[in-house]
């Protein structure tokens, strides 16, 4: 790390995924690494949010977050603007982010790469929906369905297999829809079953992107349109998760680049943001290119 951490606050979210001892892990892995730290409990959605804010004004040498991706992006919205690096400790039921960034699900090992200095900083593209910031994406359609239908008393019990019962309840409804997509001006019409504008490219349990192409670093967000949910599509997958290719098979998967991206759907259709199920249409965001300093592991 470029600045040696001397103060840090962390940002605490209770009702995250994981049944574990948050406190001990914290407070000896501080210890260790000579760090002075305030923890700060969140209790209700914004608290995050308000505490990132409080800290940037304190101008401590780094903020933390222990919870799920919601936890990071309520942090995240309190620091926009601020060159403050954010620290990851993974503690959701999907830490997607997290995930996408190399960081060890373990807290105690989370905990040891900032007690022993192992990190480095790399900047972190933000995606902008309205007045609001993401950092993983904005699904309408299939996943949004999937990520409602998984409820929070399910992924306390099972993790992150609540979303995969989740979606085999949406798969039966699924119906096509026309998706009125503008990327950078370009205007595009697709027939589809969901449309996905990602910043990260895995789920949130394998570090395997599901395109190599999509990078939280590039400056640009990814639009996916699933058109097609067929044996062909699971073959399509396969190759692009192992091989790290992707199939030019437009019949099962449209693929687009770009920084300003609207979204229409007809009809309309769910919409969530960074697990988030939200009402709005049409999709208006854009991205802001490294926005955010996070602390990586150097390996």
């Amino acid at each position: 790390m470029e600045k040696k951490i001397k103060y840090i606050h962390v940002i605490i979210n209770p009702a995250a995924g994981k049944d574990e001892a948050i406190l001990p892990v914290i407070n000896s892995a501080m210890k260790e690494a000579g760090i002075k730290w305030e923890g700060l409990i969140t209790h209700k959605a914004g608290d995050g949010i308000e505490f990132a804010k409080a800290a940037v004004k304190e101008k401590v040498d780094a903020i933390a977050v222990y919870g799920g991706d919601g936890t990071v992006m309520e942090a995240i919205s309190g620091m926009m603007g601020s060159d403050i690096p954010l620290v990851i400790l993974p503690g959701g039921s999907a830490n997607v982010m997290a995930t996408e960034l190399g960081i060890p699900m373990d807290l105690k090992e989370a905990c040891a790469l900032l007690a022993q200095g192992h990190l480095k900083k790399k900047p972190l593209d933000i995606g902008q929906f309205g007045k609001r910031y993401f950092i993983t994406g904005i699904s309408i359609g299939f996943e949004a369905d999937m990520v409602q239908g998984a409820n929070r008393g399910t992924k306390n019990k099972i993790g992150i297999f609540a979303y995969f019962i989740s979606a085999a309840k949406a798969l039966r409804k699924l119906k096509k829809v026309t998706y009125h997509i503008k990327i950078d001006g370009k205007e595009h019409e697709v027939q589809g079953l969901t449309c996905m504008i990602a910043n990260t490219g895995n789920m949130g349990f394998s570090t395997i992107s599901f395109d190599k192409h999509i990078d939280v670093s590039d400056g640009l967000l990814d639009v996916l349109v699933l058109r097609k949910a067929t044996i062909s599509l699971l073959n399509h997958m396969i190759v692009t998760m192992i091989k790290r290719e992707r199939p030019e098979n437009w019949e099962l998967v449209k693929h687009w680049q770009g920084k300003e991206i609207s979204v229409t759907s007809t009809p309309a259709q769910t919409v969530q943001c960074d697990g988030e199920v939200l009402k709005e249409m049409p999709v208006n965001i854009k991205i802001i290119p490294g926005a955010i300093n996070v602390l990586v592991p150097k390996k």
